[in-house]
């Protein structure tokens, strides 16, 4: 999952060029400008000398709010006054500094409860935010995993233990977390008196002592060596650490991954052992590993990291490593760690391939490893600026051509654009100038992922020297799959990507040998061989096996889901059933018609596709739910819309598994600074455009987001929003001439061809994060993007219920569909009656909500469980209670689209009606007209096919277009 997040970083990354043109002309007027532009752009001089400390007793009270003074019995150990600080509480602190200069600040804190988040402050000295980053500060808490000796699942391999926190007071330097920089961040104070003002972002906070600090000196290594030349190199000694057995970890979900390797330590060839540190759990900058080791005589040590670095090929990966919480020596700042394949090196830590000696007194150490991309920290920062200046010199050429090509023109761009080939040119030295810093981090003459700078540089220069050149070939400089932009883009994910996996850690006396970080061949081959034959009687989680004498559960989900599901199942549903269940993984729904058809099908599936049921169902292929007695009693606590698209006729076939959520994101910086207010109805968007249009910025609409064929989900909530309907009640056919429905579609359309709404956004989340589109209706998938790969806009942003239709008591109706999963029996079942027993234990609000709170803690904020049990939903605590509320209002506002056996050509028919109003021309009433015309027909081909109409298209029997309000009828 984490790797996928990178992945997905890097293709949103090269993404957002296509349509980011005029980012710099924008956000240079609305927003600070971040650090490394006041790095660059001003004279940082750090004071040498002057430690100012601001006691908590100090604070300005007529200047603070939501915070409170506490006793030092109050303090949870600090042993002085503290402030406790609530979510949104700000406080303000007057301080004489003795000269002006730039200085350090290293702050005291706890964080009291037991909360996902880190904690995140917004500082302003002296009334303003220095840079953008000053918005968003994070403070890491602290994470242990609950026990190190591992329960072991029906397959003998590892359970993944639960983290828990570990309340203790912290101190930390402010820093970035994009970076995490070797220097902590600067900031600049007068001389005499000054104010700072910390804001509470999140989580409730207890602060200590603030430091304003001079600079931070990190001796060098040799001066490090010479302080300690005195002391004794110790010959013979070998501490091993592994991997996984951490201390402390700053995320909860850093954890150990199950290999069996035989290379890795400790191994089992016929099962899974958590053995190693899993890479993909603390590659971000700023997240770290904590291990605790002894040591039984002083003296010098040697420190070695038996480690696998296989994702970055060009470029070394780079840590941080502090001993007994603090960095020794400089080296130590930025260690890199390069490309080792799939093999494992033992890496034994060196300055100038000189070994590191490292004292040691007696007793109990620390060690910590800490992601960092420091290093990459100006190459990152000009790279992007260079992809900015791209777009604007796009977006002055388009200017003048209107968006058009000719390459029998000569335009003589020159003369309306003067700068152009100096432009080109400042792009192309930067460029270089990045190359050669990487080239020389990387060590590398035939980098691959730097080939593609050399490549833009050329291409720059060749623009620069024939100007009208780049005109005609546009898509090459910014737009296409080539660009330039392109190729800078496709670096910058493995920038700031720092993933190594640690086998162990060796802390050695000087003479003594390690051991092999690879087994030899003939030891490999006989492992392989072990291996092979076991495969063939080894259980898997991915065999979609069915056993007689349990219930089978047949789930479409990952790996860790089905962990952490399986756990619960034996330890909560067996445990108060007595139900024996056998789960697996099914990683393709449409095999299970196949399966059912084999007699092979399970016997509850869960994790369903949204309309599956439906298609199932209307082939006999589905149990009807209806039938058990308490069917009525249990959807009571769904909402009865949830159930829209399951029913046919008076028979129900699914339960709500999880919902989608579609909300107003927008940038509270930008509409700030624009006086623009958050949008309550569509008409409030349209009077908002002409401003977003002035700074070359547009609204999101999920039509834009979904391709050629616009889905139901984008096309519908429309039509229910403006109070129109899809089918005619009997299902005959559909309700396009509705005048709600054509007054729906009419508006839809007028979006693009009166308001000039941009046809595609491919990736708003990109648009939304450079703020190119800092508005816009979007998903779930697009709230999960923001909360962990957009640090550099957190709190920056905010959530509001869907922009709708005001009715005619006044009231917005903000319909959108919400169900995403579901869970269903098969007919076939000869245990329905215990299927039906599951389905309604895993629906459950006490087991939804263990459930979403262990996949979190365990895997990470990426894993939100977002459960159709809205009781769950919201006592889960997997969203910002902030957030959900709003998420909760929206999910009042749930209207699915009813089915229909021919909903496809329906679909079909709806998105060709867009496309003909928006892209050719044509009338709405005439392109609403030809899809009344083709659905129709399709319906009654699929309605003779399902018996419901006869070979003359007489009605034998109405397909009843299901409602809400039917639903309620069943409610006990």
């Amino acid at each position: 999952m984490k790797r996928l997040t990178a992945n997905v970083l890097s293709i949103v990354l090269v993404t957002a060029i296509i349509f980011s043109f005029g980012i710099n002309t924008a956000n240079a007027e609305i927003v600070e400008q971040d650090y490394y532009y006041m790095l660059s752009n001003t004279d940082v001089s750090l004071a040498k000398e002057g430690e100012t400390v601001i006691n908590p007793s100090e604070y300005s009270a007529g200047e603070s709010t939501g915070i409170e003074l506490r006793s030092e019995a109050e303090s949870h150990g600090y042993g002085d006054k503290v402030i406790y600080m609530s979510p949104n509480a700000a406080v303000t602190f007057n301080v004489n500094v003795p000269q002006t200069g730039f200085y350090h600040i290293i702050m005291d804190y706890f964080m009291p409860d037991a909360v996902m988040d880190n904690l995140s402050i917004s500082l302003k000295i002296n009334n303003e935010y220095q840079y953008y980053e000053c918005r968003n500060i994070k403070l890491p808490a602290v994470w242990k995993d609950s026990t190190k000796e591992y329960r072991q699942d029906e397959f003998g391999n590892d359970i993944f233990p639960s983290p828990e926190r570990v309340f203790r007071w912290q101190k930390a330097a402010l820093n970035t977390s994009k970076y995490n920089l070797s220097a902590p961040l600067v900031f600049k104070f007068n001389e005499g008196l000054n104010t700072i003002k910390i804001e509470n972002n999140q989580v409730p906070a207890i602060l200590g002592k603030i430091v304003i600090s001079p600079e931070i000196n990190i001796l060098p290594y040799a001066q490090y060596k010479e302080m300690h030349a005195d002391k004794p190199v110790i010959d013979k000694a070998l501490h091993i650490i592994e991997g996984e057995d951490y201390s402390e970890k700053s995320e909860s979900y850093i954890r150990g991954e199950k290999s069996n390797d035989h290379n890795v330590w400790p191994y089992d060839v016929s099962r899974k052992q958590i053995n190693y540190l899993d890479p993909e759990t603390w590659y971000k900058p700023g997240e770290s590993v904590t291990y605790t080791f002894d040591i039984e005589e002083d003296g010098l040590y040697n420190l070695h990291i038996k480690y696998r670095q296989s994702e970055k090929k060009d470029l070394p990966v780079f840590k941080r490593i502090y001993i007994d919480g603090e960095v020794l020596f400089k080296e130590l700042l930025n260690y890199p760690f390069v490309y080792t394949g799939e093999r494992y090196k033992n890496e034994t830590l060196t300055v100038d391939n000189e070994k590191v000696y490292i004292f040691l007194n007696k007793g109990t150490h620390t060690l910590t490893l800490e992601s960092t991309a420091s290093p990459y920290f100006e190459s990152n920062e000009n790279l992007l600026d260079v992809i900015d200046m791209i777009n604007d010199i796009a977006l002055q050429i388009k200017l003048v051509t209107g968006g058009k090509v000719d390459k029998e023109r000569d335009w003589d761009i020159i003369q309306y654009v003067p700068s152009l080939s100096d432009d080109l040119l400042k792009c192309a030295d930067i460029m270089t100038r990045e190359y050669e810093k990487l080239s020389d981090i990387s060590q590398k003459s035939d980098s691959y992922v730097l080939s593609s700078l050399k490549i833009g540089v050329d291409m720059l220069k060749e623009y620069a020297s024939n100007p009208d050149k780049a005109v005609n070939n546009l898509d090459r400089l910014y737009l296409g799959g080539d660009s330039v932009a392109q190729q800078i883009a496709a670096i910058l994910p493995e920038l700031l990507y720092q993933p190594i996996a640690v086998d162990r850690i060796y802390v050695s006396g000087d003479k003594e040998e390690l051991p092999s970080p690879m087994s030899n061949i003939f030891t490999s081959i006989a492992e392989s061989a072990k291996k092979f034959f076991l495969s063939f009687s080894s259980n898997r989680d991915i065999n979609q096996n069915v056993e007689k004498d349990k219930l089978n559960v047949w789930v479409i989900c990952s790996i860790p889901h089905m962990e952490v599901l399986r756990e619960l199942t034996q330890s909560s549903f067996v445990q108060k059933t007595g139900i024996e269940a056998n789960l697996s993984i099914m990683t393709d729904e449409q095999k299970l018609l196949l399966a059912n058809s084999a007699g092979r099908a399970p016997d509850v599936v869960l994790a369903g596709s949204s309309y599956r049921p439906f298609d199932f169902a209307l082939r006999g292929a589905l149990y009807d739910l209806r039938e058990f007695d308490d069917f009525g009693k249990f959807i009571s606590n769904f909402p009865s819309e949830m159930f829209v698209p399951f029913v046919i006729g008076d028979s129900c076939y699914a339960v709500p598994e999880t919902v989608n959520f579609y909300l107003l994101y927008y940038r509270k910086d930008i509409l700030e600074k624009l006086k623009l207010e958050v949008p309550d109805t569509w008409d409030d968007v349209v009077e908002m455009l002409p401003a977003l249009s002035r700074y070359g910025m547009s609204f999101n609409t999920l039509i834009a987001n979904v391709g050629a064929t616009k889905h139901f989900g984008a096309t519908v909530p429309f039509i229910q929003q403006f109070g129109g309907e899809v089918y005619l009640p009997d299902g005959s056919g559909v309700a396009f001439g509705n005048p709600n429905t054509l007054k729906a579609f009419t508006f839809m359309t007028d979006l693009y061809t009166k308001y000039s709404l941009p046809e595609n956004i491919s990736n708003f989340y990109n648009n939304f994060r450079y703020g190119v589109t800092p508005i816009g209706v979007s998903d779930l998938n697009t709230y999960i993007l923001l909360k962990n790969a957009a640090p550099e806009i957190a709190e920056q942003w905010g959530i509001a219920p869907s922009v709708g239709v005001a009715d005619e008591q006044g009231n917005v109706l903000r319909y959108q569909p919400s169900v995403s999963t579901s869970c269903f029996i098969m007919n076939s079942s000869k245990r329905p009656d215990e299927g039906w027993e599951y389905i309604k234990w895993w629906m459950s609000t006490e087991t939804q909500v263990s459930y979403a709170n262990e996949l979190q803690l365990r895997f990470g904020p990426e894993y939100i469980w977002n459960s159709a049990n809205l009781e769950a939903f919201a006592q889960a605590s997997v969203i910002d209670w902030n957030d959900k509320e709003v998420i909760m209002e929206q999910l009042r506002h749930t209207k699915e689209i009813p089915r229909n056996p021919a909903y496809f050509a329906v679909e079909r028919e709806l998105s060709n009606a867009w496309n003909k109003v928006v892209f050719n021309g044509v009338s709405p009433r005439i392109a609403i007209d030809q899809a009344i015309t083709l659905s129709d027909r399709e319906i009654r081909k699929k309605l003779k096919e399902f018996g419901y109409m006869d070979s003359k298209g007489n009605l034998i029997k109405p397909f009843e277009t299901i409602t809400a309000e039917k639903i309620d009828g069943w409610k006990e």
